[in-house]
């Protein structure tokens, strides 16, 4: 399964929520573009195993897993929090 570092993020401006994340973005080599895809499109890649996408850590790779709201709630990414209490995702500069 390939792996990709997550560099990117797109969300609408008016909210902070890790569910309200559109879109990803990562590079698949050093010589080519950026790859922006859908959150819908990860969370599909993901579950079928054919691609995993992380972020960089102090502590290394952190990578994203697919939240399913026990409300029935819309799926949506996250990572895994550190030191400074925010999902390492929402960290990342926007598309």
């Amino acid at each position: 399964m390939a792996s990709y570092q997550v560099n990117c993020i797109d969300k609408p401006k008016t909210s902070g929520a890790v569910e309200q994340i559109t879109h990803i973005g990562y590079y698949e080599s050093l010589d080519r573009p950026r790859v922006v895809i859908s959150v819908a499109e990860a969370i599909k890649r993901i579950e079928a195993n054919s691609q995993a996408f992380y972020v960089s850590t102090e502590r290394g790779k952190t990578y994203l897993t697919v939240v399913k709201p026990e409300d029935g709630g819309k799926k949506h990414l996250s990572s895994l929090k550190d030191k400074s209490g925010t999902d390492n995702l929402l960290t990342l500069e926007d598309v």
